[in-house]
């Protein structure tokens, strides 16, 4: 009796030893120095930060490919972005902290974005195709001393991908699915997204171009429809920069986005032929130093 509460006390101690130092090599493998900007527009350490940031890295939104952006800023706890769960065309509504989209300032790039054709000026993240994004930066909290009365409740800073370092590179990527209402059991192939880039550097000039497109059909806008709504959306990105020094850099961007929606009428209820198209560009210059 003694010899075996004896050896298990030894089998329990080496347990305990292996868990620890398991434990220790689990915690050193991941503290990871990452870093944010949308606190203070400088790069900081996280844990640095005295605000609630979460962000969405590279290999996060690799592994929810075929989500569009505010499918994918939606999974955050604290946010809820309403309409990403009915039809494409759907208008969506930003909810961050008591505040809307009057409310949720959006950036690319650190720079602020807005739509006029919106009731709130607010940007419109149907917009912009998941492929061409790097990483997503949510700042939630107020932090109008920085950004203006637009920043009340939440900051949401959206980085577009750089060009590679390559001479050349190149991507293509096109994803399919269903999209239907649960009671819906005919399944079909509704759902088209596709985008390609190329990008690349040769010396001190960078460039990146790139194109997405995305098709959506099969549920209406209305619950008790018995027609369908597509949406149909087309967006291009150019990015041409020139490194004049280690500390200097000037970049000139350009975009498209274009996009149709069928929508129905919300008032009485019921199917109706309604459009909505969309046409949008923008231009920059910005430099670094």
């Amino acid at each position: 009796m003694n010899k075996k509460v004896c050896v298990l006390g030894v089998c329990c101690t080496l347990i305990s030893t292996f868990g620890f130092s398991q434990q220790d090599e689990e915690t050193k493998t991941e503290q990871l120095n990452e870093v944010v900007v949308t606190n203070s527009r400088f790069e900081i350490k996280r844990e640095n930060s005295g605000k609630v940031i979460t962000k969405i890295t590279q290999e996060e939104l690799q592994r929810l490919q075929g989500k569009s952006i505010a499918e994918i800023i939606n999974t955050t706890v604290g946010v809820e972005i309403n309409g990403t769960k009915s039809n494409a065309g759907q208008n969506l509504g930003y909810f961050v902290r008591g505040g809307r989209n009057r409310q949720v300032l959006i950036l690319i790039d650190g720079i602020q974005v807005t739509d006029a054709s919106q009731i709130a000026n607010d940007y419109d993240l149907r917009l912009l195709n998941a492929d061409q994004v790097e990483s997503i930066e949510i700042l939630k909290g107020a932090s109008s001393t920085l950004y203006g009365s637009g920043a009340a409740t939440a900051v949401i800073n959206i980085k577009l991908k750089e060009a590679s370092k390559k001479t050349i590179s190149a991507n293509f990527r096109s994803v399919l699915g269903s999209n239907q209402s649960q009671n819906d059991t005919n399944y079909a192939i509704e759902d088209f997204r596709n985008s390609v880039s190329i990008n690349g550097t040769v010396n001190k000039f960078s460039y990146l171009a790139s194109f997405g497109n995305q098709f959506t059909n099969g549920l209406s806008a209305v619950a008790n429809g018995t027609e369908t709504d597509a949406f149909n959306s087309i967006n291009g990105n150019l990015k041409l920069g020139y490194k004049f020094s280690k500390a200097f850099k000037t970049t000139i961007y350009g975009s498209f986005d274009k996009y149709k929606a069928d929508f129905d009428d919300g008032f009485a209820f019921a199917d109706a032929n309604n459009v909505l198209k969309t046409n949008q560009y923008r231009f920059g210059l910005s430099s670094e130093y």
